[in-house]
């Protein structure tokens, strides 16, 4: 192994999050008011490094994680006194570069999504918190979990890689929370029925975007075209009665309000709605849309992409553990939800690299691996230049044995969208 593949891992990861570019947004925050103990990107990185792999997660754990990684004894108060809303605003910033990093390189996509520069997908998570919280991040449910914050995420399906993020009150509606901006030009859209608004169908559609969602159960449109003329002027919930065991499509007319903004007259918006025919449950699987490119026997299979943003949820939950915030402090929980996604995008970033043409490094996996090597990538990136190079060779052998897919075969969400198909 040469030395450059020595090195490889540390190089990559620092092109992502430099020591230079972490010492330079820490003046800019307000981090580094003046010298202290505390090294700052020692810090940076025993949060992201140090979250993924603690066991037993506390402050305490991180404290001893970077006593270790770095040789030094701090006293707590001079730990815990880090912990700022200047370093939370560090952390939110460092996230944000790296993800615009990851998608500056841009997908390609083929056969039913070939029409679509991207397609993004859009969700909210909760993530429980701690009842003295409840003040700063009020809950959805009150009863049992008085504390949450919503992690809102625009996502990149072909990589789930975030685009956008915000963090709110868990009592948040999803709705309220997706900015529609240049991103969504050319690109499609997908989303669940928490975005089932006329304002957001405009917004999309005036950005140059399109989307797909389904279509609630209540929804009673007029029908103003389709391929038999009888349809015309017809309601569709009359049509799905009718026209059971049959598939069709027309255009409609959706008529809605911008309650809002407080603008009360009805707009009118024409949409594509698709209803299939699903046998097993005797019933059609009925989805709206502003795209006249997507083929209506593809349009299942486009919408079962919408599961990535569930599978990037989980993968923060179970693999990442981004539930598990062991404070009270506002500030804190906050460092450490950035802290976790700055692990996500450290993984990709190293998925991207590393993963040859011919194979394939499930995503999922990647992260698990991510998790089990953490505290090594930790002491990598801290180490003298000669055990670097030891510990570089001997990681980097085993990311590249570990990470491809056992099953060469499987089809994935992405590939299944792409070629119209659920099977």
């Amino acid at each position: 192994m040469t030395q450059s593949e020595e090195d490889l891992i540390r190089d990559r990861i620092s092109s992502l999050i430099s020591p230079q570019l972490i010492r330079r947004r820490a003046r800019v925050q307000g981090v580094l008011k003046r010298r202290r103990k505390v090294n700052i990107v020692a810090l940076v990185y025993t949060l992201v490094f140090g979250f993924a792999g603690a066991a037993r997660r506390s402050i305490a754990g991180f404290r001893r994680a970077y006593g270790a990684a770095t040789r030094t004894t701090l006293v707590p108060s001079a730990f815990y006194s880090r912990f700022t809303p200047e370093l939370a605003e560090l952390m939110r910033s460092l996230v944000l570069h790296a993800f615009q990093e990851l998608s500056a390189k841009p997908a390609k996509w083929c056969k039913a999504l070939a029409a679509f520069k991207d397609v993004f997908i859009t969700d909210g998570s909760l993530i429980r918190l701690d009842d003295a919280l409840q003040s700063d991040y009020p809950s959805v449910w009150t009863n049992h979990t008085k504390a949450s914050v919503k992690l809102h995420v625009v996502a990149s399906g072909a990589q789930r890689v975030p685009i956008e993020l915000r963090l709110a009150p868990g009592a948040t509606h999803d709705s309220r929370l997706l900015s529609i901006g240049p991103w969504c030009k050319g690109s499609l859209c997908l989303f669940d029925l928490a975005y089932f608004d006329g304002h957001i169908f405009r917004n999309i559609v005036e950005a140059g975007g399109d989307f797909v969602c389904p279509v609630r159960d209540n929804a009673n449109w007029t029908v103003i075209a389709a391929n038999d003329p009888a349809m015309v002027g017809r309601k569709t919930q009359d049509l799905l009665a009718a026209l059971g065991g049959r598939s069709f499509e027309v255009v409609v007319d959706h008529v809605f309000r911008n309650v809002r903004e407080r603008d009360f007259r009805q707009q009118h918006i024409p949409l594509r709605m698709i209803a299939r025919w699903h046998a097993e449950a005797r019933r059609h699987r009925v989805y709206v849309t502003s795209s006249d490119s997507i083929a209506a026997d593809a349009v299942a299979a486009i919408y079962a992409m919408r599961w990535e943003i569930e599978l990037l949820f989980r993968e923060l939950k179970s693999q990442l553990r981004i539930n598990h915030m062991p404070s009270r402090n506002k500030v804190v929980v906050e460092c450490l939800i950035y802290a976790a996604l700055l692990m996500l995008a450290v993984g990709r970033w190293l998925r991207h690299s590393l993963q040859p043409r011919d194979s394939n490094f499930p995503i999922e996996r990647w992260t698990i691996l991510m998790r089990q090597c953490a505290q090594e990538l930790l002491a990598l990136l801290l180490a003298s230049a000669n055990l670097r190079r030891v510990m570089g060779a001997r990681l980097l052998l085993l990311l590249r044995a570990e990470g491809p897919d056992p099953n060469r075969r499987r089809l994935l969400l992405v590939q299944r969208a792409q070629q119209g198909t659920l099977a």
